[in-house]
């Protein structure tokens, strides 16, 4: 195998940057899909969104440390064990949307660090 060219490994960085970008961008939508899960969980117990909720938090607790956001495992992976819980359990126990919600607000100040530090200030 040859070695990559100049060329070649400046074409790798500007794609991991574009994705390292692209990942950013996504933060919001991460975070209103877990907010829109827990609203519609919020007015009774529902599967589909119960199942949203963890995806969404599950894939963010494990994505972020490849894009050295290791400040969103902590909080995603607290929402992702109560997702998980309120799915396979089939129930959301009282007072735990309210904490989630808590939680969810830890995670977009986290967020907003995470893409401060990142792009110099952008928020999410």
């Amino acid at each position: 195998m040859s070695t990559p060219s100049p060329d070649e490994l400046r074409g790798a960085d500007e794609l991991l940057e574009e994705i390292r970008r692209e990942f950013r961008a996504g933060l919001p939508d991460r975070l209103e899909k877990m907010r829109s899960a827990l609203e519609e969980l919020a007015r009774g117990y529902d599967q589909r969104a119960a199942e949203g909720f963890y995806r969404a938090a599950h894939s963010l607790k494990g994505a972020a440390p490849s894009f050295g956001a290791h400040e969103l495992v902590e909080p995603a992976a607290t929402l992702a064990e109560l997702g998980l819980r309120w799915y396979e359990g089939g129930a959301v126990a009282a007072g735990e949307v309210a904490a989630a919600l808590q939680v969810l607000e830890r995670l977009k100040a986290e967020m907003q660090r995470f893409v401060s530090r990142m792009e110099g200030g952008a928020a999410v």
